[in-house]
């Protein structure tokens, strides 16, 4: 349903900000909130599809189109929102407060983004590039490198990431390997960490001059 029919009365207002259509005061909204506030999963089932088509498209402009992210910004936002409701001093003002609880949650996602970046950059550094300020991520990745299932990207990277670390082409010569496989070894390990160990390592990261 779209978020102008999901309103009764023509009470939906059209803001266009990252392609979001954003309610106007609705009176039927402080009824509804009050009783999803006691517990009401009608009453939270109906402020969700009320609302779900102006905060998917605003997490979906700040996602750029990638459609699986921009849902898990969308739930996330209600959830946060639905289980804050004792927290919303007017419930008429239900509205705008979803909105802003969705916008830092972009936000938040964003600036996660851009730490995933910067670490997963400072990761790619050979030792010899590799300054004071970096020897917090060397542990960090150090303590992550035994859950690697691979036992030569863990070889690898323990090489690349020790104290002082070995430069791709010192593991190769010591591994018996060519440079390139070192390399691939490590990007591998690396794409790996990506998916499955980088929310760990930022969290251990956190408040490194570098991270914030």
């Amino acid at each position: 349903m779209g978020l102008s029919r999901g309103l009764r009365g023509g009470y939906a207002t059209r803001h266009r900000r990252f392609g979001a259509e954003v309610p106007a005061i609705d009176p039927g909204i402080p009824r509804l909130v009050h009783r999803a506030r006691a517990g009401d999963p009608a009453a939270q089932e109906s402020l969700y599809t009320t609302h779900v088509d102006a905060v998917f498209g605003y997490c979906l402009a700040f996602a750029r189109g990638d459609r699986a992210r921009a849902q898990d910004l969308t739930q996330e936002s209600f959830a946060r929102a639905l289980s804050a409701l004792d927290d919303l001093r007017d419930p008429e003002r239900f509205s705008g407060w979803l909105m802003t609880i969705t916008r830092r949650a972009c936000l938040r996602w964003v600036e996660g983004q851009q730490r995933e970046r910067k670490v997963l950059t400072l990761m790619a550094r050979e030792p010899t590039t590799r300054d004071g300020d970096e020897a917090h991520l060397i542990t960090a990745v150090a303590e992550v490198i035994a859950a690697c299932p691979d036992p030569g990207q863990r070889q690898a990277a323990a090489l690349f990431y020790s104290t002082p670390g070995h430069t791709t082409q010192q593991i190769a010569d010591q591994l018996g390997l060519s440079r390139t496989a070192v390399t691939t070894r490590l990007h591998r390990f690396r794409s790996w960490l990506k998916r499955r160990k980088l929310g760990q390592l930022i969290d251990a990261l956190e408040g490194s001059p570098w991270t914030t």
